[in-house]
């Protein structure tokens, strides 16, 4: 690992010796839209002090227990040690002059370094690829200005450089979090080092250039060339700045006396329902400065839709970036609909949680992120009228963060990140939803009012500076009178999460006694209370109804409920069932059978609750997958969050939890089939079943092109279900080349052709296997979009025969993968390769590499222990 990769421990340091007062960034992007010129000059002037003697001491560094320790360097931390060789950074002396700071300080740069002048003094410049080696320098202040050129990225990181097919314009954005602003200017890279910055932008006249703040000034430089000043952001973190530029499409509104802008490509600008997004937008920022206090980031607010876009949107004060998949070019489910403003407000949220207070170091990246999570769907519902949005919650984004708590790999939500790789992956589900889930339960232990009012004190107290979990438990515990300390340890300092399970007695038809059991898992001892409600239901007429909910508080391995006795006996009993506190539902025989046959008649938030509970049931073996599908297929879901996730999970039922596969596919594939003509005509349940019947007949085998001739009455045969039947019929041989590129001519943009790709490489012939494989393999090839559609298509269900070639290759080249790519596509390469049924293999390679960096030996682990899963799964049937 090169020194690219930062450590929490050299960055403290770095900290310490380092106050940055001010920076101004001036990138020169007038030729970007020459596809044939890679990078772009940059300069950074920074003005500085550095530290008297002692206050940081690099050299120390280096001493015993501190980085290179045995095997820290195979994790990835800096290599120090290196620095001492014949022609490094450390010159004889060099650091060492009086009053200087001992050992070696850096400005972070991935691009190449042309000039580097301190206080006016061209110095030598001593640069391995990401780090700028500073001289000795006295105690002070200083001006610092490095000149050098950054490259235009493909892979979402950095400047991506974006060439729309379908008018051969070019577009640019940043996207920097967690550390690749250095990809672009250079800087001191971490999160504690702020300071206002001026931004500078050369590029062409025409087009829209744009950053986290408004013009200053703007001046003809060249032939229609621009030089445009923006002015002085507040105190950011580099990761937060922004640069935009293209031929956007903008369209403007106000909120008072600040401008609202609204950005995307061109040709995408049919798909931008702008009316909608400021309505959104408004509602959040009234909510939003009505509890937190005044807007901190001036007077404009961008929101800017951008192509091939790794995340689903990010914070950046003034211009905030989302994935164009947010403009839905087909008609949008309810639940996508909440799911968009969902981000709109999570990101808003961010401009005081995570912008004008920032995280000391990537370890408290959760709390920004948890309380994001936990604002999005709060505030989604409480002001953009979203009822819906916490059963969305429940049923996709904490399902997924149930998952993930389960792995090996899972971690506290405060989580131990020794340094960027790890800050990386750690944008996980623990981080965002089992953090909001647990802040959630923050929420009922201390009050809104008392968590908004301790919110508002945080924010006062560390305005425009970094600050830690233990700042914000001080500022809440000064609006409540409970003991905070222990729910932080219970809470967020232990991994892995408990399972509650209800035991019920009767006496003829009442209940004689209810208990609550709370199973710890054993590798995690922990003592968490739940707060929750148990529901007890019975079947009236036909249908199951709730006949009591109890609260009931959790703080013991097993807790009576008294409040039970005497009710009705139940036909089920559903702990949790309003969702709230984050356990997982051990379901007796009796209460799952009833909830199969009865889901449809529960409340929603109850209905989440229960089907993620027997999606528990399906992972452990204790319900079959054709009992699992056939719940599904007769449960008349309508709430389409919940049901989107139900297709998927019934896919995943069929496609891996089975010894039939064969059969149960063509069960399930009926089953879409008539769910799709049964759903009233144009509605969004249709839409859902059409699409799950599509993949579901990849499985099965059979002809789709009914669908596509208008078999589905009321069905819009829009852009994206077109697709997906191509993409079926590729993956079955069905489909000529020259009928999918017909299919490219009549929707010929990106996205078009990026669904092209997908039906090429689900192609069902060895050789196209081996070319997709080979394709995405190349080191700077294509770009991050492209290898996700080719990986799409290569992975098709019913092909690992095909796939089965590359199984050895995989396994052989992961170590040159992880090293030769970047992180972004690594990732992609690494999860989106892993063989079918391929725990042995995994294992062995595991067994093998113990020295692997930690980040890449993670995604095996959880591999291996999904095919494990599949595996003991199938063994019971």
């Amino acid at each position: 690992m090169s020194s690219a990769n930062l450590s929490q421990v050299e960055t403290a340091a770095r900290a310490a010796a380092v106050e940055v007062h001010s920076y101004t960034v001036d990138v020169d992007i007038r030729d970007a839209r020459d596809p044939g010129t890679s990078t772009f000059p940059v300069t950074s002037t920074i003005e500085l002090s550095i530290a008297s003697t002692g206050s940081a001491r690099f050299d120390k560094l280096n001493e015993p227990g501190a980085l290179n320790e045995p095997g820290n360097a195979s994790t990835g931390s800096a290599r120090f040690d290196k620095l001492n060789e014949p022609g490094a950074l450390n010159e004889p002396g060099a650091l060492n002059e009086p009053g200087a700071v001992n050992g070696p300080l850096w400005i972070d740069f991935i691009g190449e370094v042309d000039a580097l002048t301190i206080d006016g003094e061209r110095h030598a410049v001593h640069h391995d690829g990401a780090r700028l080696q500073l001289p000795a320098v006295a105690p002070g202040r200083h001006t610092v200005v490095v000149a050098g050129r950054a490259r235009y990225s493909r892979t979402g990181e950095g400047l991506h450089r974006f060439i729309d097919p379908a008018d051969g314009e070019t577009y640019l954005y940043t996207q920097y979090e967690p550390a690749d602003a250095r990809r672009v200017f250079p800087n001191f890279e971490q999160p504690d080092l702020r300071a206002p910055f001026t931004i500078i932008l050369t590029g062409p006249e025409q087009w829209w250039l744009g950053s986290n703040q408004p013009e200053a000034s703007r001046e003809v430089v060249a032939d229609g060339v621009v030089r445009v000043t923006y002015q002085p952001t507040g105190v950011l973190s580099t990761y937060i700045t922004c640069i935009c530029a293209g031929p956007y499409h903008r369209e403007v509104d106000s909120w008072g006396d600040m401008e609202l802008g609204l950005l995307c490509r061109r040709s995408l600008a049919r798909y931008l329902d702008a009316d909608v997004l400021f309505t959104y937008t408004k509602q959040g920022l009234d909510w939003f400065t009505a509890n937190f206090g005044d807007y901190p980031w001036g007077a404009k607010y961008d929101q800017i839709f951008v192509p091939e876009y790794n995340l689903g949107a990010m914070e950046n004060p003034g211009l905030v970036t989302f994935t164009e998949s947010y403009l839905f070019r087909s008609p949008a489910t309810p639940a996508q609909l909440q799911a968009r403003c969902n981000t709109l407000v999570h990101e808003m949220s961010h401009m005081w949680f995570g912008d004008l207070v920032t995280c000391r170091w990537w370890g408290d990246l959760w709390l920004k992120e948890s309380f994001a999570e936990f604002s999005g769907s709060h505030v989604s519902h409480e002001a953009c009228g979203f009822d819906d949005a916490w059963v969305n919650f429940t049923a996709n984004r904490k399902a997924s963060a149930y998952l993930a708590d389960s792995m090996p790999t899972t971690h506290p939500v405060i989580a131990d990140i020794p340094d960027l790789e790890a800050a990386k992956t750690n944008f996980d589900r623990i981080t965002y939803s089992k953090g909001s889930s647990a802040l959630t339960q923050l929420v009922h232990f201390v009050g809104l009012d008392a968590f908004l009012a301790g919110s508002r004190r945080y924010f006062a107290a560390h305005a425009h500076s970094s600050a830690t979990l233990t700042d914000f438990i001080g500022a809440l515990a000064q609006e409540t009178d409970r003991d905070l300390s222990g729910w932080v340890t219970a809470w967020l300092g232990t991994a892995g999460h408990d399972t509650l399970a209800a035991s019920l007695t009767l006496d003829g038809d009442a209940v004689a006694s209810l208990s609550i059991t709370r199973t710890v898992p054993e590798e995690y001892p922990a003592d968490r209370p739940h707060a929750t409600t148990v529901g007890l239901y019975r079947i009236v007429d036909g249908a199951l109804r709730l006949e009591r909910r109890l609260d009931v508080t959790v703080d013991a391995a097993t807790v009576d409920v008294p409040e039970a006795v005497g009710v009705p006996a139940p036909d089920a009993v559903l702990i949790n069932d309003l969702d709230h506190t984050f356990a997982a539902i051990a379901l007796d025989e009796s209460t799952r059978a009833t909830l199969v046959a009865h889901l449809g008649d529960l409340d929603p938030i109850a209905r989440a609750v229960a089907w993620t509970a027997l999606r528990t049931s399906l992972r452990s073996g204790d319900l079959s997958a054709e009992d699992f599908v056939d719940a599904v297929l007769g449960a008349g879901e309508t709430q389409t969050g919940v049901l989107a996730s139900l297709v998927a999970w019934a896919f995943d039922a069929v496609e891996r939890f089975t010894t039939d596969t064969a059969t149960l596919a063509a069960r399930w594939r009926d089953g879409a089939r008539a769910a799709a003509l049964a759903a009233a005509p144009g509605s969004p349940e249709q839409q859902i079943w059409a699409r799950a019947y599509l993949r579901a007949e990849t499985l099965a085998g059979g002809d789709v092109s009914w669908v596509q001739d208008g078999g589905i009455p009321g069905l819009e045969l829009s852009v994206d279900v077109t697709w997906a039947a191509w993409q079926t019929r590729a993956a079955l041989g069905a489909a000529t080349p020259g009928e999918l590129d017909a299919a490219l001519a009549a929707d010929d943009t990106a996205a078009g052709r990026l669904a092209r790709l997908t039906c090429w490489s689900a192609t069902p012939d060895a050789a196209v296997k081996r070319e997709a494989w080979d394709r995405v393999h190349v080191v700077d090839g294509d770009a991050n979009a492209t290898i996700d559609a080719i990986l799409a298509g290569y992975n098709t269900p019913g092909q690992s025969a095909l796939r089965e070639p590359m199984r050895r290759p995989y396994f052989e080249t992961l170590l040159e993968v992880w090293r030769d790519h970047p992180i972004e596509i690594a990732l992609r390469l690494v999860r989106g390769g892993f063989p079918d049924h391929g725990a042995d293999e995994g294992r062995a390679w595991l067994d093998a590499n113990p020295g692997a960096p930690g980040t890449l030996r993670r995604q095996i682990v959880e591999a291996v222990h999904e095919a494990q899963v599949a595996e003991r799964v199938r063994a019971t049937r």
